[in-house]
C-alpha cells in the first residue's frame, strides 16, 4: 500500500478507551451553548471533576483542577453516538487536536498505542505528520494555568458553578 498523508476518518476510535478529554472553560461554554444547557447542567450531566497532583519543584506539589468529558460504562465518550461525535461542531480543543496532542510527541508508549488504534494513522507517511503539538495547545494551557492562579485554583469561581468532590489523580496514576 502507498503511504499517504494523515486525514481523520471520523471513526470514533479516539473517543473510546483510556485517556480523557480535558475541558477548558471556553470548551465548556461552547458545549453548553451548543446543547442549549446552562453551564451547571452541562457540568453535572457530562463532566467528571478531577485534580491532578503534580510535583512542583524538589519538595512541593501543585494541585490542578480539571473537568473532563464523562465516559459511559464501556469507556466511550458520552457524546459518541453510532460511532460519530454528536457535538462535532462544538468539539473541545483537545478532541479537535487529537491525535496530535502533547502526549503523542512526548510519550512513546502512548504514541504506539494511538498508532495501533487509529485507522487514520495506518499507512501514513511519517514525514507528513507534525513534529510537535500545535503552539495553540501550549498557549491555551498557559492561559488556563494563569486563570487558575488568578482565581485561587477554583474552577467553581471561574465557571460560576458548584462542583462535586473531585477525584484526585497522583503522578503514579498518570504514568
Amino acid at each position: 500500500m502507498v503511504a499517504r498523508a494523515y486525514s481523520c476518518l471520523r471513526c470514533g476510535a479516539c473517543c473510546v478507551g483510556d485517556g480523557s478529554a480535558f475541558l477548558y472553560p471556553d470548551d465548556l461554554r461552547t458545549l453548553a451553548g451548543h446543547l442549549g444547557l446552562s453551564l451547571q447542567t452541562m457540568v453535572d450531566r457530562h463532566t467528571d471533576y478531577l485534580i491532578l497532583e503534580l510535583p512542583d519543584g524538589p519538595n512541593g506539589w501543585v494541585y490542578l483542577p480539571y473537568l473532563i468529558l464523562r465516559k459511559d460504562s464501556k469507556e466511550r465518550c458520552v457524546f459518541l453516538k453510532e460511532g460519530l461525535c454528536s457535538v462535532h461542531a462544538a468539539k473541545p480543543a483537545q478532541c479537535r487536536e487529537t491525535p496530535f496532542v502533547d502526549e503523542f510527541f512526548s510519550d512513546d508508549e502512548w504514541n504506539a498505542a494511538v498508532r495501533k488504534s487509529c485507522p487514520a494513522l495506518r499507512d501514513v507517511d511519517p514525514a507528513t505528520l507534525p513534529k510537535s503539538a500545535a503552539p495553540a495547545a501550549a498557549d491555551r494551557e498557559r492561559r488556563y494555568l494563569e486563570l487558575l492562579r488568578e482565581n485561587s485554583y477554583s474552577l467553581e469561581k471561574i465557571l460560576g458553578v458548584t462542583l462535586p468532590a473531585p477525584r484526585i489523580l497522583t503522578r503514579a496514576e498518570l504514568s
